[in-house]
């Protein structure tokens, strides 16, 4: 698990304004594999993620924080 990946990508959400669930709904929407409550430990630092699913998550998060205006936080893996 990328800590630093994790913990901007926890950033990113904290700004993002948004409920875990609206998060998650875009995530799976953009074709993430993993359920509410393995992204919301995730997001909250208690679980890891694969790449994949870490990457679509920083996508969604990083289109939110282009609508508010606010740079992209959520990094990417690779």
């Amino acid at each position: 698990m990328d800590e630093n990946q994790q913990a901007l990508t926890h950033v990113a959400f904290l700004l993002a304004d948004l409920e875990v669930h609206e998060a998650w709904l875009e995530y799976f929407a953009y074709g993430g594999n993993q359920g509410l409550w393995v992204v919301d430990a995730y997001l909250n630092g208690l679980a890891p993620l694969p790449a994949h699913d870490c990457d679509v998550l920083a996508l969604v998060l990083n289109e939110r924080l282009s609508d508010l205006r606010l740079p992209h936080l959520a990094s990417y893996s690779g």
